[in-house]
């Protein structure tokens, strides 16, 4: 599985077998409606006119896990059939996922049906549902941080590096300027102009690598030089929006310069402590208990508990949890024995389970009538639309000419850098959670992040970059290949 190709990695199939995914979920998802009517229908009596239902009257236990097992069902299982749908079209699965999450909540059924969304997914439900929703987003930004390999720039890395850097700081740039006329309309009710336009610069300079990388693959381009080209500066303009969210966090936690420097001073001596402290003690562990094996449930704990701590330990400090998440995927030692394919399956389960009920619930927050109730917020999303196309499409394809690069493929990889997808949405409801922005002002730009991810493929088509022939993995390019990247 791992080691043989580092693409594949990043994104697998969430379901390797389309046909009985479907059925599953099908089933799963009659299952959930069945055992809806018998919990909700007959097993609900009605309480007499006047006469205030005593305590008993509350949900038990066990009623409340059944309660959240159905909806988790209801969401993930549609969330599941989104994504299949999704792929049959060419499109990621993320993208069905999220507009599933859309059907079920204010967008659609919310608006028309409300009993009906009350009945699949309850409000006693909803708190459980998002901590599983968070749990699944940790577990993911994990895997993320241990697809990260900073030694595949080869000896190009100075001018991949500053290439990378030019896509991340005109889209930033761009963002930050276009927000500033739309700050008082867009920004969070208690966020201040200057973290605000800071996150929409952040949010429009984002390169979702694990939908990219998945595209590279359903397209023909994985191993190319275009591809890889793509993948290095997808993986630097990531690591270096991340670092731009972490300011802006730190500026929405402390209120002040002050405490927003502490916060970051805090997280850099957090970072260096788990890069020459946590990492080399793992890989020392890892490789003084290489001949031997944990038994999976403690590989399992021990994994978790490295995710979670650090995911506590920068809550703490002020920064974002998802950070710590990202960290521990980078200290954790790659293909470490000891650990056995716990890690694997963990992804594996996750990106199966959890993670669409992330997705899910992304849409779940969204309500489309917000966009269109205020035309400030409207206008604002379609200028910062723009703005974030042209900032990512246009540098990228500038930059590549300049460096060589043929016209057609310039192009491309503009196409694939726009692709913001994943990270997009994980940046959006940090930014929703902490207040930067506000519903209306999350639903524009989660519709920014779909189109921009949606239009990938089909550019790519337009520009005859498709090579659906060449699907299967290929090799990533030797080190002497990797010279020719300019």
């Amino acid at each position: 599985m791992r080691g043989q190709n580092p693409l594949e990695d990043t994104e697998q199939r969430l379901l390797p077998a389309p046909a009985w995914g479907l059925v599953i979920a099908l089933t799963l998802t009659a299952v959930a409606a069945v055992s809806l009517l018998m919990v909700f229908g007959w097993g609900v009596h009605p309480v007499a006119r006047g006469v205030v239902p005593s305590p008993a009257a509350e949900a038990t236990p066990i009623q409340s896990i059944l309660r959240l097992f159905l909806a988790v069902a209801v969401i993930g299982g549609l969330a599941s059939l989104g994504g299949i749908a999704a792929r049959r079209i060419g499109q990621p699965s993320v993208v069905g996922q999220i507009v599933a999450g859309l059907l079920l909540g204010p967008s659609a059924l919310g608006a028309l049906a409300p009993a009906a969304t009350e009945l699949i997914m309850p409000a006693a439900a909803m708190q459980h549902l998002n901590l599983l929703a968070q749990a699944g987003l940790a577990i993911f930004i994990f895997t993320v941080g241990t697809e990260f390999d900073h030694t595949a720039l080869g000896r190009q890395r100075t001018v991949v590096g500053v290439a990378a850097l030019s896509m991340v700081a005109v889209p930033f740039a761009l963002g930050t300027v276009a927000a500033i006329p739309f700050a008082s309309a867009l920004a969070g009710p208690t966020a201040g102009k200057t973290e605000f336009v800071m996150f929409i610069g952040t949010a429009l300079s984002v390169t979702a690598l694990p939908v990219l990388a998945r595209i590279l693959q359903e397209v023909g381009l994985t191993g190319t030089r275009l591809g890889s080209l793509a993948i290095l500066c997808a993986g630097i303009a990531d690591v270096l929006a991340w670092c731009a969210l972490a300011a802006v966090i730190a500026l929405a936690h402390a209120r002040s310069p002050a405490g927003a420097l502490t916060t970051m001073l805090l997280s850099a001596v957090l970072v260096l402590v788990a890069l020459l402290v946590l990492r080399p003690a793992l890989k020392t562990l890892a490789d003084r208990y290489a001949a031997t094996r944990l038994p999976a449930p403690a590989s399992l704990v021990l994994v978790l508990g490295l995710i979670f701590s650090l995911a506590a330990a920068t809550d703490v400090i002020g920064a974002h949890a998802i950070f710590g998440a990202l960290l521990a995927g980078v200290v954790i030692p790659r293909n470490a024995r000891v650990l056995g394919t716990v890690p694997d399956r963990l992804a594996s389960l996750n990106r199966a389970l959890l993670l669409p009920v992330f997705f899910a619930s992304i849409g779940l927050q969204a309500d489309v009538r917000m966009a269109f109730d205020d035309p400030t917020v409207l206008l604002g999303g379609a200028v910062l639309l723009v703005a974030a196309v042209l900032g990512k499409l246009g540098t990228a394809a500038v930059t590549a000419w300049a460096g060589g690069m043929p016209g057609r493929l310039a192009l491309g990889l503009g196409v694939l850098m726009n692709a913001r997808g994943v990270t997009e949405i994980v940046v959006l409801s940090t930014g929703l959670s902490i207040g930067v922005i506000g519903a209306g002002t999350f639903t524009v730009l989660m519709l920014m992040a779909l189109i921009t991810t949606v239009m990938t493929v089909p550019a790519l088509r337009l520009l005859g970059l498709c090579h659906p022939e060449r699907t299967s993995p290929a090799p990533m390019p030797r080190p002497a290949e990797k010279e020719r990247l300019a």
